[in-house]
């Protein structure tokens, strides 16, 4: 049996036997790995912000700003039937429940349901409902409709959050008198007659979110305040459900105090089970946005997830925590975040155990116009489901404003297609294969088969992990074709439900002798970009020879001189700052070659040669994973994982010579290659997470050692950037093939 080699990321393993690939993975990934599907169904919308929900005998209660709702898929507008301020859905279809039209004078911020599901109760700023007093605070009965008639507190300003315990109903607010009597921003009442109950917390500020443990231990409120019965509590604390009384809380240090340049608070709570969930928001510069979780019996703090982007809502379902934010930077949960410049997340999952990202990537956007502009505010959910209320005006890049609804119902959100494949066969017998991954967005690990020819027979299975913001590639080599033969490929990938195939590749021949191109030999190891440089005199744009499409734009340049390969030239810089920067974004690449042919004359002379940065156009504020010459020659890599990590040639490379340098980091390992051979390595840490663009030439190197040389008169050649790290052999084969 012919031999075949498999080269991926991602821990999985292929085996030789006998002359045989034997691949070990895993079993098909099952659709939905997180609780819910990605497919949000279908459901009316409304004209303006939802801010609060409650799921409640088949129907689902929204309130907020609007004062219209519309069939989905309708345009604003169009089919809008007048219901201000509250409105209900069927929980099945989504659809308008016409029978339930309560008029209301004011907004609505906040609803609730009893648990037996026969009542909700709604808060906010009216003032009547059905022309009826009713202020601030009503219930209505779900099997009819009806507004309750013997309930009916009177509340002196805002309800902007209600929870329900039992026979207690729990809200705060903006309140400092209920029925006339002093109630500071949190007061309860009962279920059946609204009657007024002695739990009195005195907080000095507006309260945000409330909720109760399922055991009605404990009752948690978040919101603009810094004391509680006279004692010093910062934006969140735990209450005695019967007294009142603050309760001992060491949960609540994962708040950082207000300081000049931060102000956080609680905005959202969900008690489930033994934990309670928090949401944060915070006004400063990486103030703290994220969620934590307590466990109640103790009051003690389980996790607290970082992510910046303040959290307006979290709801438990089936076992994970859902989000609603405008998440935009969680560099600092680790390799498992995404960085800032990436995207706004908008809807997000975390484990219940650490508050890890989850495997669920639908998202919405926030309406510009709005008041709020921040997207998701409000969720709820009947145990399967989660309905989200807020400020959008798309979901899942569909217009779809106000209101949306995700369930369990499988088959979930399918893989997106995977590329054509680029086969290059550059050694006799022997076609190479790489390609990216791609996303699911209710599935991170899915399985992808290598098919080959057009009987679609698999050559090689893997299983790999994949994010929006992080998209590994694999890598295959076959050797399985004779020499002259014509083949071609395809790759399928399957979340366990749903399988989808990418387009066949053209056909590659099979070489029969070992190929001298250098730009084959370079595709032929999978660029995820190749910037061979070699434009005529006055171009702008430099092509992507990769076939990843991240072309580049020129600043600042001479082309057309000679080139270190025959038969193509190079680009020269004609300014201190002369560049080419590529137009596609990365996330934080952990396994990485850059590579580059690089010329510099005189002493005093050297520069960048190609380098990540996160500056697209401008000088990068934060750059690394580069290469670049000292005044004496001396070509550096240097990574950053905290502390500035170079490796250092010998000096006297700018000797007006064309010279191959080459970076490779995998992982912590990195190792640099001058002319072929290795020049140093040493093991580091994770490299900087951050979103940046690979740039060749110019970049800030002022506070690296050795860095800041006069850029001007470097020659640039064939630059390259892989998504993994070459091997030795690699790196040989490159600089042999000039």
């Amino acid at each position: 049996m012919t031999k075949r080699r498999l080269f991926t990321r991602l821990g999985v393993v292929g085996t030789l036997l006998a002359g045989a690939l034997v691949v070990a993975f895993a079993p098909p990934a099952q659709s939905i790995e997180a609780s819910l599907s990605a497919v949000n169904s279908s459901t009316w919308q409304t004209n303006a912000s939802v801010q609060g929900i409650a799921v409640a005998a088949g129907k689902a209660y929204a309130g907020g700003r609007f004062t219209s709702v519309r069939p989905p898929g309708a345009a604003a507008g169009t089919g809008e039937v007048a219901q201000a301020y509250l409105a209900a859905f069927d929980a099945t279809t989504g659809a308008l429940v016409t029978s339930f039209n309560p008029v209301l004078n004011g907004q609505v911020y906040a609803v609730a349901a009893s648990a037996d599901g026969s009542r909700i109760f709604v808060g906010g700023d009216f003032t009547t409902v059905n022309g009826q007093t009713r202020n601030r605070i009503a219930a209505f009965d779900t099997a009819t409709g009806a507004l309750v008639a013997n309930w009916k507190p009177s509340v002196s300003y805002r309800v902007k959050t209600i929870a329900v315990s039992g026979t207690t109903v729990y809200f705060g607010g903006s309140f400092g008198l209920v029925n006339s009597l002093t109630r500071n921003r949190l007061a309860a009442v009962t279920t059946d007659t609204g009657t007024l109950l002695p739990w009195a917390p005195d907080v000095n500020g507006d309260v945000y979110a409330v909720d109760a443990a399922d055991d009605a231990s404990k009752v948690y409120a978040g919101g603009q305040f810094s004391t509680v019965n006279g004692t010093n509590q910062n934006t969140v604390t735990s209450l005695d459900p019967v007294s009142g009384a603050v309760l001992p809380f060491p949960g609540a240090s994962a708040v950082p105090p207000p300081n000049g340049s931060c102000t956080t608070r609680v905005k959202s709570i969900d008690a489930s089970g033994d934990t309670v969930y928090f949401g944060n928001g915070g006004d400063g510069g990486g103030c703290f946005d994220g969620t934590w979780a307590v466990d109640i019996a103790t009051n003690t703090l389980k996790w607290k997830n970082q992510c910046l982007g303040a959290t307006e809502a979290v709801k438990v379902v089936n076992g994970w925590l859902y989000k609603g934010s405008h998440a935009h930077d969680c560099a600092n949960q680790g390799a498992g975040g995404f960085p800032q410049g990436f995207d706004y997340r908008f809807l997000l999952s975390e484990k219940l155990s650490d508050g890890s990202l989850g495997p669920w990537y639908p998202n919405t956007d926030a309406d510009p116009n709005s008041v709020t502009n921040v997207g998701p505010l409000a969720f709820a959910t009947n145990g399967s489901d989660l309905w989200a209320g807020g400020d959008f005006l798309h979901v899942n890049d569909v217009a779809q404003q106000g209101l949306t609804h995700f369930t369990n119902a499988v088959p979930g959100a399918a893989p997106a297609k995977p590329a054509k494949l680029l086969p290059y066969s550059v050694q006799p017998g022997v076609v190479q294969i790489h390609f990216p991954t791609v996303v699911d967005n209710d599935d991170s690990t899915l399985t992808y088969r290598l098919l080959k020819g057009f009987t679609n027979t698999t050559i090689a299975t893997w299983t790999a992990k994949s994010t929006p913001w992080d998209r590994p590639w694999l890598s295959y080599t076959d050797t399985s074709s004779a020499p002259g033969e014509s083949t071609n490929y395809r790759v399928e990938v399957t979340d366990g439900s749903t399988t989808v195939r990418g387009n066949y590749s053209d056909p590659v021949t099979v070489a029969s002798t070992a190929s001298t191109a250098y730009d084959q030999i370079v595709n032929a190891d999978g660029p995820q970009a190749y910037w061979r440089l070699g434009e005529a005199a006055g171009t702008t744009t430099s092509v992507d020879a990769s076939g990843q499409s991240n072309n580049g734009t020129f600043t600042g340049v001479t082309l057309g001189g000679a080139g270190a390969i025959a038969g193509n030239t190079a680009m020269t810089t004609s300014t201190s700052t002369g560049r080419m920067i590529g137009e596609k974004g990365y996330s934080f690449p952990q396994q990485f070659t850059v590579e580059a042919w690089v010329k510099q004359s005189g002493i005093g002379r050297g520069g960048r040669i190609i380098g990540f940065g996160n500056g697209k156009t401008q000088s990068s504020a934060i750059n690394d994973r580069m290469l670049y010459m000292r005044t004496n020659g001396s070509i550096v890599f240097g990574v950053n994982d905290g502390a500035q990590r170079t490796l250092t040639s010998p000096s006297g490379e700018n000797d007006g010579q064309w010279h191959h340098v080459v970076g490779t980091f995998d992982n912590g390992m990195m190792k640099l290659y001058v002319d072929g051979v290795l020049s140093g390595s040493s093991l580091v840490g994770q490299a900087s997470l951050y979103y940046g663009w690979w740039r060749v030439g110019y970049d800030l190197t002022n506070s690296w050692p050795g860095g800041g040389a006069t850029q001007t008169g470097m020659g640039i050649d064939e630059a390259a950037v892989y998504p993994y790290a070459l091997t030795p052999a690699q790196v040989q084969s490159h600089y042999a093939a000039k």
